[in-house]
């Protein structure tokens, strides 16, 4: 997560000292193509006609025809597709109605990955902290890896340096020409785009990144700025030349997600699971975003699982909060520090937080200027580029951390992730943040300290194995009976004292929630069910729960625990418990100068478009007057930032022969307006009906009509009718 930089810095400007310039760079482009939606809940943007589904491969053909999409991705090691909705669907409203069914292990919109913005309090952008490094590794000062902060010559002279491991960097592509990144290459790179590509020369990677943006002569390649810079804070080569990383013996792979644009949540999925598969032992991801994300946790699950150690940059965004894939639980959350060992002004934090690195002006690599020949010029000489730049931000103290999980796999690879990242809590200094004695929420467990490491490695003993969580939230249904929650729940450990540390994550649609690689003891354990919001029921409905769960060394989750709430129960197509009656014949009397009780519209089936399945409408009748003037008021209880809650109300009065006599069609409700009102006055004495429901499925004749739209459909869609007199 980028927050700063300074491109191709000549050699003598770097021991010189010069200022960085203060434009940000520019937002990315989209390369997955098609219409960008937020969600108004979580901020997260997401592409709208492109829906995430799990389920067993038989049942995604069946899936896309019932929904008249169409697949356009996979991810076989998960069951996961991507499919491609007609343009009037929206992603998130049908995700939502899908995990209500429970019909599919989960469904999402797909989401986009995007890299922290520039923050808008940067750091001192001089080079003074170079200047005061007091060791030099190779031929340029770099005081991250000094003896006033990571400490690293120690670790190397204890015979630490990462060797035998493989580095997963999931980010722009790296420059693999690089001479500093050239030898620590492991060979292989990757696109998860399509299909997926694996390149095996650096010629070949580097065409595929000038034909994704276009090789000027003279220029460097913006598009593997961040990836380059990443991967040399982890392996450049320690030659005597350039920079070197903290863990110059292990090798890097890179896998694209950001070229141009964002390949979302898939690519990233897709790019992760490919890093296991071909040996990487340590992921290192410095990147972020809002919300949360199955598809994302369903990878990192499948890296730690497989005892893949995952590294998450903390983020730029100055405050104390959650983002993807910091959040996810075994993951190992870095934080960034300054040169005064302060925390980063940038740096999020939160109690999810695990270390701290240098994150502020650190020396790092850049990509070659580009020939017009396509080959790029040597780093050596000023007129073609230093290949060096300053640089800051999480997305560096991140792969610092990625590094240190290299030194210690090099040294001892039967280790699992969590004792990976326990041992480099049990090591660091806690002085560096606002509790000396132990954890606090700015820098974790504090600075990482390579020198106390080293001793505990070649010392002992090593931590405790990590352990699984499998959660299962029930619950109780009207009948009694306990069901498992298929709309997703929020899953909250929380460890001993205020500052203890916390994991969080989602149930799918068998009301299960996966905590892989986590601290064994006993957590607060806290279970919410989605609000009222998103179930449409009365208060006295919602569904939490607070108690304790204790996780052991070695657990793996192989039988889920079971919770039972006797309250948050779902139907998804329920009985209206205010408004059940659907025709003329049983519509429900009120009075003028009254309002009704708040009822729903929904349908019965939204993805049926047969005479037997059909939309809800609501009936009421009163008694009026001829002359009588009334205004007859709809209420509809939208929502803000519900995508499944923007009912858009029509209401009509009928005679009592059952004939319209007028309408609301020609204004019905739009999102954000909350009353529709229908003027009227009486032509005579006697009954008269009032029918209510969606624009997209009432009809001027009476009754209702077959569904034909999804926004309609939900049980969030309340309302009530006032009957005003004028």
């Amino acid at each position: 997560m980028t927050v700063s930089r300074l491109h191709a810095l000549t050699l003598t400007a770097l021991l010189a000292g010069c200022a960085q310039p203060t434009t940000p760079p520019s937002a990315p482009s989209i390369s997955p193509t098609g219409a960008v939606s937020v969600n108004g809940r979580t901020g997260a943007r997401y592409f709208r006609q492109q829906l995430v589904v799990q389920l067993p491969p038989q049942d995604a053909a069946a899936l896309a025809a019932r929904l008249n999409a169409h697949i356009i991705d996979r991810i076989p090691q998960l069951n996961v597709v991507v499919l491609e909705l007609p343009a009037a669907q929206d992603a998130l409203e049908t995700a939502t109605l899908l995990n209500r069914e429970g019909d599919v292990q989960y469904a999402a919109p797909h989401q986009l990955a995007e890299r922290e913005p520039t923050p808008t309090r940067p750091e001192d952008p001089s080079l003074g902290a170079q200047g005061a490094a007091v060791q030099i590794f190779d031929a340029l000062p770099q005081y991250a890896l000094d003896l006033n902060h990571l400490h690293a010559q120690a670790a190397w002279d204890a015979g630490l340096t990462g060797a035998g491991v493989t580095v997963g960097v999931i980010d722009d592509p790296s420059d693999v020409s690089h001479p500093d990144l050239s030898a620590t290459w492991s060979g292989k790179a990757y696109d998860p785009r399509g299909s997926g590509k694996v390149y095996t020369t650096a010629q070949s990677w580097l065409d595929l990144i000038d034909s994704l943006n276009g090789a000027v002569d003279g220029v460097v390649d913006p598009s593997i700025e961040h990836g380059t810079a990443v991967a040399s804070t982890i392996t450049a080569a320690r030659d005597g030349r350039g920079i070197v990383g903290v863990a110059p013996g292990a090798k890097f792979q890179p896998s694209l997600i950001f070229a141009p644009g964002s390949v979302g949540a898939v690519g990233i999925a897709k790019a992760m699971l490919w890093q296991v598969d071909n040996g990487a032992q340590v992921l290192n991801n410095s990147w972020g975003g809002p919300g949360y994300d199955p598809t994302i946790k369903l990878a990192v699950d499948y890296a730690l699982r497989r005892n893949v150690t995952v590294v998450a940059s903390a983020g730029n965004s100055s405050r104390e909060e959650w983002s993807r894939p910091a959040m996810l639980p075994g993951v190992i959350a870095s934080a960034a520090l300054d040169i005064n060992n302060a925390k980063a002004s940038f740096s999020t934090y939160g109690r999810h937080i695990s270390v701290a690195a240098p994150g502020v002006d650190v020396l790092l690599a850049s990509p070659l200027f580009i020939n017009s020949d396509g080959t790029r010029k040597s780093g050596a000489t000023p007129e073609g580029g230093s290949g060096y730049q300053l640089i800051s931000g999480t997305s560096f103290s991140g792969p610092y951390t990625a590094g240190t999980a290299a030194l210690i796999l090099g040294a001892h690879p039967e280790l699992d992730p969590y004792q990976v990242r326990r041992l480099m809590e049990e090591t660091a200094d806690a002085t560096v943040g606002s509790n000396p004695s132990g954890f606090d929420r700015e820098t974790g467990h504090g600075a990482i300290r390579l020198d106390r490491l080293a001793e505990r490695l070649n010392s002992g003993p090593m931590p405790l194995k990590g352990g699984t969580a499998r959660i299962q939230v029930q619950v109780k249904t009207p009948d009694g009976t306990f069901v498992p929650a298929t709309t997703a729940s929020d899953v909250i450990l929380e460890g001993t004292g205020p500052d203890g540390m916390v994991y969080g994550a989602q149930t799918d649609s068998s009301g299960e929630a996966l905590f892989v690689a986590i601290a064994p003891g006993t957590y607060t354990l806290r279970i919410g069910t989605p609000d009222l919001l998103v179930t449409g029921g009365k208060p006295e409905e919602r569904g939490t729960y607070v108690g304790e769960l204790t996780v052991a060394s070695g657990d793996t989750g192989s039988a889920p625990t079971v919770f039972q709430l006797n309250a948050g129960y779902f139907n998804p197509f329920p009985t209206d418990p205010y408004e059940q009656n659907d025709t003329l014949a049983a519509a429900k009397p009120i009075q003028v100068g009254q309002a009704t009780d708040l009822a729903y519209i929904f349908n019965k089936d939204y993805n049926s478009v047969t005479a037997k399945e059909k939309a809800d409408v609501d009936f009421y009748r009163f008694t009026g007057i001829a002359g009588q003037k009334l205004d007859i008021v709809l209420h509809d209880k939208y929502y803000p930032g519900e995508p499944l809650g923007a009912l858009w109300g029509t209401v009509y009065i009928r005679d009592a022969a059952g004939v319209t006599l007028k309408d609301s069609l020609g204004k019905p409700l739009k999102p954000n307006i909350t009353t529709n009102i229908l003027s009227v006055t009486l032509p005579s004495t006697g009954t008269y009906y009032l029918q209510v429901g969606a624009y997209s499925h009432l009809n001027p004749t009476g009754g209702e009509a077959p569904y034909t739209g999804t926004v309609s459909n939900s049980a969030q869609n309340k309302y009530f009718l006032e009957l005003r007199p004028r």
